[in-house]
């Protein structure tokens, strides 16, 4: 592993470069809000184990597998690690000079810079920088934002290139075509601009496209000490079976010739990658990136059954899934097999607001389920949302309400509490009025769902009866409400 100076600074010419931008707020720990310090100080004996925001964008890992696979080199700049460690160590936070001093100093065909919602706009500051030092170079864009945003994204001088979807073979095609205009034509999945400067969409691809069980493992050896230790995120399925109004996942495999699928992988396929992983990196702990982690039963139990039979099960594991979907079998194994801690998206006390959302909950059902895990000796955490659907000073009330009892009761050891973001993509940045919230603003630099201590702003919607600062202010007596029931639990 290499220090990030190392990486950051060193001079080198690569096939392609990957890039992870910056995404935290610009504030540092000392200066946030009170109300939020003070809540995740409150949760310090129970730290979450997975969906930390210092955890590495494992897609880009996968890319450069695949394009290390194809025969071509490849590297990577966390630009997200080096805001970290800047923060850590110097009390600040990343600078254009900083991202400056770094890019200048090397040299690739095509610069891919990975992005998501709340970080598209230091995307497009990162693609400037490129071209100023490098204007021959291609710069592309890809992940879940520039899918579903590419269209805006593309406007912007310094990109030119959107990959639309899954982008381990669309890549690889790139690099081949070398910039040229008739061979760009020919890769579906893609956005470019031709020689009039006319932006030209492609077809994209099926969802079924890529054979997961095929792809390389993560070439995680490109990380930064500084990221360490690694957690790697391991994918059973690709897709979730539910359609959340507040979820775009749907909409990144959506194709206008081909229904979405979700697509499993071989148990064994997954249980290989762990193995490998834990050889190799000698992980403590990982996490399933499934958003329904036993959404199949059959495949989830095999995964837990080949992890116990090869004797992995002391290696610790997150994941997450739908409240009402694990019954005290499914958990007996789980433990067994090494989960330490389940997420679940309880989300809200209202069934009326779940429904609304599309979210596959029974409220009443949380309770029971939180039981049930905290039974087989495994951690519950909680998610929840202020301002869902028709949200009023009264629901919201009784969602904080309920949130406490959840906290004083031990059904849940940590909570993520946040707002509803309108996430491109998602039937509710499609249709927010169907959903009884209207949508205030695109900045997307706001974009937060203030479920972590440095991403959280006032809301981009409004219900029908709470204002975006009513909302707000929810949110913050929510967060004071829990940090108190926190507080007397663990004192």
């Amino acid at each position: 592993m290499r220090k990030i100076n190392e990486i950051l600074y060193s001079e080198q010419e690569v096939d392609v470069m990957l890039i992870q931008p910056y995404f935290l707020m610009r504030l540092l720990q000392q200066d946030q809000n009170e109300i939020v310090k003070d809540y995740w100080d409150s949760m310090n004996n129970n730290e979450p184990l997975g969906d930390l925001p210092n955890e590495p964008n494992h897609g880009l890992f996968s890319l450069a597998a695949s394009v290390k696979r194809a025969g071509y080199t490849v590297d990577l700049l966390d630009f997200h690690a080096l805001d970290r460690v800047l923060r850590e160590n110097e009390n600040r936070m990343i600078e254009k000079k900083d991202i400056e001093d770094s890019i200048k100093k090397k040299k690739a065909k095509i610069f891919g810079i990975s992005s998501i919602t709340v970080a598209s706009q230091n995307a497009l500051r990162i693609a400037s920088i490129i071209k100023k030092y490098h204007p021959d170079a291609i710069v592309m864009l890809g992940g879940m934002h520039p899918t579903l945003f590419g269209k805006e994204l593309m406007k912007n001088p310094n990109v030119d290139v959107v990959i639309r979807g899954e982008g381990n073979q669309t890549l690889i095609e790139l690099i081949k075509a070398e910039g040229k205009i008739n061979k760009l034509r020919e890769i579906k999945g893609i956005s470019f601009k031709d020689e009039n400067g006319d932006i030209i969409d492609t077809p994209k691809k099926s969802c079924n496209h890529i054979d997961a069980d095929d792809l390389p493992y993560p070439e995680y050896d490109l990380i930064c000490e500084e990221s360490l230790p690694l957690m790697p995120r391991v994918f059973s399925v690709k897709g979730c079976p539910f359609s959340c109004a507040f979820c775009s996942c749907n909409a990144f495999y959506n194709t206008s010739y081909d229904d979405y699928t979700v697509c499993y992988r071989d148990p064994k396929k997954v249980v290989d990658e762990i193995e490998y992983l834990y050889n190799k990196y000698r992980m403590e702990f990982y996490c399933f990136g499934d958003l329904t982690f036993m959404s199949n039963k059959k495949i989830g139990h095999e995964i837990c059954k080949e992890l116990i039979k090869r004797n992995l099960g002391h290696v610790k594991w997150w994941c997450q899934t739908t409240v009402g979907r694990l019954n005290a079998d499914d958990l007996k194994l789980m433990k067994q097999a090494g989960c330490a801690q389940v997420g679940m998206g309880v989300e809200n006390s209202s069934q009326d607001a779940l429904d609304k959302m599309g979210k596959p909950v029974k409220f009443d059902k949380a309770e029971e389920q939180c039981k049930l895990i905290r039974e087989a000796g495994i951690s519950p955490i909680t998610y929840w949302i202020i301002g869902l659907a028709e949200e009023s000073f009264e629901s919201a009330n009784k969602l904080i309400d309920r949130i406490c009892y959840f906290i004083e009761n031990k059904l849940t050891d940590l909570s993520h509490i946040g707002v509803p973001v309108p996430y491109p993509g998602s039937p509710l940045f499609e249709d927010p009025k169907s959903f009884g919230l209207e949508i205030l603003h695109t900045d997307f630099s706001r974009y937060w769902m203030n479920s972590d201590e440095l991403g959280y702003s006032k809301p981009a919607i409004r219900t029908i009866h709470l204002s975006q600062d009513h909302i707000y202010a929810l949110w913050k007596y929510a967060l004071m409400c829990a940090a108190e029931k926190y507080k007397k639990r663990y004192k």
